[in-house]
Protein backbone atom coordinates (compact mmCIF):
# COMPACT_ATOMS: atom_id res chain seq x y z
CA UNK A 1 0.00 0.00 0.00
CA UNK A 2 1.28 3.21 -0.82
CA UNK A 3 1.54 5.76 2.14
CA UNK A 4 2.70 9.44 -0.08
CA UNK A 5 1.98 10.51 -3.41
CA UNK A 6 4.71 12.54 -4.58
CA UNK A 7 4.25 14.62 -8.29
CA UNK A 8 5.94 16.90 -10.28
CA UNK A 9 4.12 19.54 -11.95
CA UNK A 10 5.13 20.83 -15.44
CA UNK A 11 4.54 18.37 -17.85
CA UNK A 12 3.33 16.25 -15.56
CA UNK A 13 -0.15 17.08 -13.64
CA UNK A 14 -0.53 20.22 -15.43
CA UNK A 15 -0.83 20.48 -19.39
CA UNK A 16 1.03 22.14 -21.91
CA UNK A 17 -0.85 24.92 -20.61
CA UNK A 18 0.99 24.70 -17.56
CA UNK A 19 -2.98 24.48 -15.79
CA UNK A 20 -4.53 21.59 -13.49
CA UNK A 21 -6.94 20.23 -16.46
CA UNK A 22 -11.00 19.72 -15.32
CA UNK A 23 -10.65 16.65 -15.52
CA UNK A 24 -7.64 16.19 -13.11
CA UNK A 25 -9.23 18.78 -10.81
CA UNK A 26 -12.12 16.36 -10.63
CA UNK A 27 -9.55 13.62 -9.98
CA UNK A 28 -8.07 15.25 -7.20
CA UNK A 29 -10.94 16.54 -5.32
CA UNK A 30 -12.56 12.99 -5.44
CA UNK A 31 -9.15 11.71 -3.74
CA UNK A 32 -9.16 14.54 -1.37
CA UNK A 33 -12.49 13.80 -0.46
CA UNK A 34 -11.47 9.93 0.63
CA UNK A 35 -8.62 11.63 2.70
CA UNK A 36 -5.48 10.57 -0.08
CA UNK A 37 -3.59 14.05 -0.87
CA UNK A 38 -0.85 14.49 -3.34
CA UNK A 39 2.46 16.45 -2.31
CA UNK A 40 4.13 18.80 -4.88
CA UNK A 41 7.83 18.47 -5.70
CA UNK A 42 8.22 20.73 -8.21
CA UNK A 43 11.61 23.20 -9.85
CA UNK A 44 9.31 25.48 -9.09
CA UNK A 45 9.38 28.24 -6.38
CA UNK A 46 7.24 27.89 -3.58
CA UNK A 47 5.28 31.06 -3.65
CA UNK A 48 4.64 29.51 -7.15
CA UNK A 49 3.60 26.04 -6.35
CA UNK A 50 1.69 27.14 -3.67
CA UNK A 51 -0.59 28.44 -5.51
CA UNK A 52 -1.38 24.73 -7.23
CA UNK A 53 -1.03 23.55 -3.54
CA UNK A 54 -4.27 25.22 -2.87
CA UNK A 55 -6.13 24.27 -5.83
CA UNK A 56 -5.63 21.13 -5.51
CA UNK A 57 -6.51 21.06 -1.74
CA UNK A 58 -3.10 19.48 -0.51
CA UNK A 59 -2.54 19.73 3.02
CA UNK A 60 1.07 18.06 2.95
CA UNK A 61 4.42 19.52 2.78
CA UNK A 62 5.97 20.86 -0.32
CA UNK A 63 9.51 20.35 -1.99
CA UNK A 64 10.29 23.38 -5.00
CA UNK A 65 13.35 24.49 -6.50
CA UNK A 66 14.36 20.77 -7.01
CA UNK A 67 14.43 19.94 -3.60
CA UNK A 68 16.13 23.62 -2.42
CA UNK A 69 13.26 24.22 0.16
CA UNK A 70 10.76 22.49 1.64
CA UNK A 71 7.94 24.02 3.55
CA UNK A 72 5.36 22.58 5.91
CA UNK A 73 1.44 22.55 5.73
CA UNK A 74 1.69 25.93 7.27
CA UNK A 75 4.08 27.20 4.93
CA UNK A 76 6.52 27.23 7.03
CA UNK A 77 10.60 26.90 5.69
CA UNK A 78 11.49 23.61 7.47
CA UNK A 79 14.19 22.58 5.33
CA UNK A 80 16.86 24.88 3.19
CA UNK A 81 20.18 24.21 1.34
CA UNK A 82 21.23 27.63 -0.49
CA UNK A 83 23.71 27.45 -3.12
CA UNK A 84 27.74 29.18 -1.79
CA UNK A 85 27.44 32.82 -2.15
CA UNK A 86 30.99 33.09 -4.12
CA UNK A 87 29.39 30.44 -6.18
CA UNK A 88 25.84 32.37 -6.99
CA UNK A 89 28.45 35.43 -7.66
CA UNK A 90 30.72 33.96 -10.09
CA UNK A 91 27.49 32.57 -12.15
CA UNK A 92 25.63 35.33 -12.52
CA UNK A 93 28.89 37.95 -13.55
CA UNK A 94 30.37 35.37 -16.10
CA UNK A 95 30.93 37.15 -19.30
CA UNK A 96 30.69 33.84 -21.05
CA UNK A 97 27.04 33.40 -20.15
CA UNK A 98 25.89 36.24 -20.98
CA UNK A 99 24.28 35.12 -24.32
CA UNK A 100 21.38 32.73 -22.28
CA UNK A 101 19.43 34.37 -19.79
CA UNK A 102 20.00 34.36 -16.35
CA UNK A 103 17.27 33.82 -13.38
CA UNK A 104 18.16 33.57 -9.99
CA UNK A 105 15.51 31.87 -6.96
CA UNK A 106 16.03 33.82 -3.52
CA UNK A 107 14.08 31.94 -0.60
CA UNK A 108 11.64 34.80 -1.08
CA UNK A 109 11.80 35.97 -4.85
CA UNK A 110 12.88 35.45 -8.49
CA UNK A 111 15.31 38.01 -10.14
CA UNK A 112 16.67 38.32 -13.89
CA UNK A 113 18.87 41.19 -15.48
CA UNK A 114 16.23 41.37 -18.39
CA UNK A 115 12.52 40.19 -19.40
CA UNK A 116 11.96 37.00 -20.88
CA UNK A 117 7.99 36.85 -21.94
CA UNK A 118 8.65 32.81 -22.66
CA UNK A 119 9.40 32.37 -18.56
CA UNK A 120 6.40 34.29 -17.56
CA UNK A 121 3.94 32.06 -19.51
CA UNK A 122 4.53 28.98 -16.94
CA UNK A 123 3.42 31.55 -14.18
CA UNK A 124 -0.09 32.38 -15.65
CA UNK A 125 -2.38 31.33 -12.89
CA UNK A 126 -0.63 31.89 -9.91
CA UNK A 127 0.62 35.22 -10.94
CA UNK A 128 4.24 34.88 -9.53
CA UNK A 129 6.56 37.30 -11.93
CA UNK A 130 9.90 37.90 -11.42
CA UNK A 131 11.74 41.43 -11.24
CA UNK A 132 14.47 42.78 -13.28
CA UNK A 133 17.38 44.09 -11.10
CA UNK A 134 21.37 44.28 -12.32
CA UNK A 135 22.39 40.88 -10.88
CA UNK A 136 25.52 42.19 -10.59
CA UNK A 137 24.49 44.15 -7.47
CA UNK A 138 23.22 40.75 -5.37
CA UNK A 139 25.66 39.57 -2.48
CA UNK A 140 24.83 35.64 -3.16
CA UNK A 141 23.23 35.43 -0.22
CA UNK A 142 19.85 33.16 0.44
CA UNK A 143 19.71 31.91 -3.40
CA UNK A 144 18.02 28.31 -3.44
CA UNK A 145 19.09 27.92 -7.19
CA UNK A 146 20.50 29.98 -10.39
CA UNK A 147 18.83 28.79 -13.47
CA UNK A 148 19.88 29.71 -17.48
CA UNK A 149 17.43 29.91 -20.07
CA UNK A 150 18.73 29.23 -23.90
CA UNK A 151 19.28 26.57 -26.66
CA UNK A 152 19.76 22.77 -25.11
CA UNK A 153 22.94 22.42 -27.13
CA UNK A 154 24.60 25.70 -25.38
CA UNK A 155 23.28 25.00 -22.09
CA UNK A 156 25.13 21.07 -22.30
CA UNK A 157 28.00 23.19 -23.11
CA UNK A 158 27.64 25.54 -19.95
CA UNK A 159 26.94 22.75 -17.56
CA UNK A 160 29.97 21.33 -18.33
CA UNK A 161 31.84 24.38 -18.04
CA UNK A 162 30.38 24.72 -14.63
CA UNK A 163 31.19 21.39 -13.16
CA UNK A 164 34.75 21.64 -14.22
CA UNK A 165 34.60 25.03 -12.54
CA UNK A 166 32.58 24.45 -9.33
CA UNK A 167 32.93 20.84 -8.88
CA UNK A 168 31.32 19.24 -5.99
CA UNK A 169 30.49 22.62 -4.28
CA UNK A 170 27.09 22.01 -7.04
CA UNK A 171 24.53 20.07 -8.42
CA UNK A 172 23.15 21.12 -12.33
CA UNK A 173 19.71 18.81 -13.59
CA UNK A 174 17.52 19.78 -16.68
CA UNK A 175 13.98 20.93 -16.08
CA UNK A 176 13.08 20.79 -19.61
CA UNK A 177 16.36 21.01 -21.60
CA UNK A 178 15.90 24.78 -22.54
CA UNK A 179 16.62 25.42 -18.59
CA UNK A 180 19.61 24.65 -16.66
CA UNK A 181 19.64 24.42 -13.01
CA UNK A 182 22.32 24.83 -10.42
CA UNK A 183 21.72 24.37 -6.95
CA UNK A 184 24.14 23.63 -4.01
CA UNK A 185 25.74 20.01 -3.56
CA UNK A 186 23.96 17.01 -2.72
CA UNK A 187 20.25 18.75 -3.71
CA UNK A 188 17.55 17.10 -5.73
CA UNK A 189 14.07 16.06 -5.07
CA UNK A 190 14.82 12.57 -3.94
CA UNK A 191 17.37 13.87 -1.08
CA UNK A 192 14.73 16.20 -0.13
CA UNK A 193 11.74 13.67 -0.32
CA UNK A 194 14.15 11.16 1.61
CA UNK A 195 14.24 13.80 4.80
CA UNK A 196 10.45 14.42 4.54
CA UNK A 197 9.63 10.72 4.76
CA UNK A 198 11.97 10.55 7.79
CA UNK A 199 9.96 13.04 9.21
CA UNK A 200 6.76 10.95 8.44
CA UNK A 201 7.94 7.89 9.64
CA UNK A 202 7.54 6.55 6.21
CA UNK A 203 10.04 4.62 3.55
CA UNK A 204 10.66 5.72 0.31
CA UNK A 205 9.64 2.08 -0.72
CA UNK A 206 5.99 2.94 0.00
CA UNK A 207 5.98 5.81 -1.84
CA UNK A 208 4.72 6.48 -5.53
CA UNK A 209 6.04 9.52 -7.39
CA UNK A 210 5.36 10.86 -10.60
CA UNK A 211 7.65 13.32 -12.80
CA UNK A 212 8.99 14.07 -16.50
CA UNK A 213 12.03 16.04 -16.27
CA UNK A 214 15.81 14.98 -15.36
CA UNK A 215 15.35 16.55 -12.35
CA UNK A 216 13.18 14.17 -11.21
CA UNK A 217 15.30 11.32 -11.59
CA UNK A 218 16.67 11.00 -8.13
CA UNK A 219 13.10 10.94 -6.54
CA UNK A 220 12.12 8.35 -9.37
CA UNK A 221 14.88 6.35 -8.64
CA UNK A 222 14.58 6.10 -4.94
CA UNK A 223 11.06 5.28 -4.23
CA UNK A 224 9.10 2.08 -4.44
CA UNK A 225 6.77 2.94 -7.58
CA UNK A 226 7.80 5.84 -10.12
CA UNK A 227 5.70 6.48 -13.13
CA UNK A 228 7.09 8.31 -16.12
CA UNK A 229 4.95 10.30 -18.59
CA UNK A 230 5.00 9.79 -21.89
CA UNK A 231 6.13 13.51 -22.70
CA UNK A 232 9.29 12.79 -21.04
CA UNK A 233 12.39 14.19 -21.47
CA UNK A 234 13.88 10.92 -23.81
CA UNK A 235 17.43 10.54 -21.51
CA UNK A 236 15.31 10.14 -18.09
CA UNK A 237 13.41 7.47 -19.87
CA UNK A 238 16.96 5.71 -21.01
CA UNK A 239 18.12 6.62 -17.87
CA UNK A 240 15.49 4.45 -16.24
CA UNK A 241 14.33 1.92 -18.22
CA UNK A 242 12.89 -0.58 -15.41
CA UNK A 243 10.22 2.38 -14.67
CA UNK A 244 6.19 2.38 -16.17
CA UNK A 245 5.38 4.78 -18.41
CA UNK A 246 2.23 6.30 -18.47
CA UNK A 247 -0.12 8.85 -20.76
CA UNK A 248 1.20 11.96 -21.41
CA UNK A 249 0.20 15.31 -19.59
CA UNK A 250 -1.60 16.86 -22.32
CA UNK A 251 -4.35 13.14 -21.74
CA UNK A 252 -4.63 13.98 -17.72
CA UNK A 253 -2.69 10.95 -17.38
CA UNK A 254 -1.78 11.16 -13.72
CA UNK A 255 -5.43 11.76 -13.01
CA UNK A 256 -6.21 8.68 -15.03
CA UNK A 257 -3.89 6.58 -13.04
CA UNK A 258 -4.57 7.87 -9.73
CA UNK A 259 -8.35 7.46 -10.55
CA UNK A 260 -7.61 3.84 -11.56
CA UNK A 261 -5.42 3.03 -8.89
CA UNK A 262 -6.87 4.51 -5.63
CA UNK A 263 -10.83 5.68 -6.53
CA UNK A 264 -11.92 2.07 -6.14
CA UNK A 265 -10.02 0.79 -3.28
CA UNK A 266 -11.07 0.97 -0.11
CA UNK A 267 -8.69 1.95 2.27
CA UNK A 268 -5.00 4.66 1.76
CA UNK A 269 -3.71 5.45 4.78
CA UNK A 270 -2.64 9.67 4.12
CA UNK A 271 0.38 10.12 6.60
CA UNK A 272 0.77 14.11 5.38
CA UNK A 273 -1.23 15.83 7.07
CA UNK A 274 1.45 15.62 10.20
CA UNK A 275 3.70 17.59 8.27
Amino acid sequence: MHKLIVCDLDGTPLNPNHQLGGYTRSVLTRLRARDIDVMLASGRHFQNIRTFSDQLGSHGALISSNGAAVHDCASRLIDCHPLDPACVIALINDPRFADVHTNVYRTDEWLVARPEPYLLGFHQDSGFCYRVIDLRTLDGSNVLKVFFYGEPQRLREIEQRVRERFGDRITTTFSLPVTLEIMAHGVSKGAALARVAQRLGIELSEVLAFGDGMNDLEMLARVGSGIIMQNADPRLTAALPALRVIGSNADESVARYLEGLLLGSSRFRENMNSL
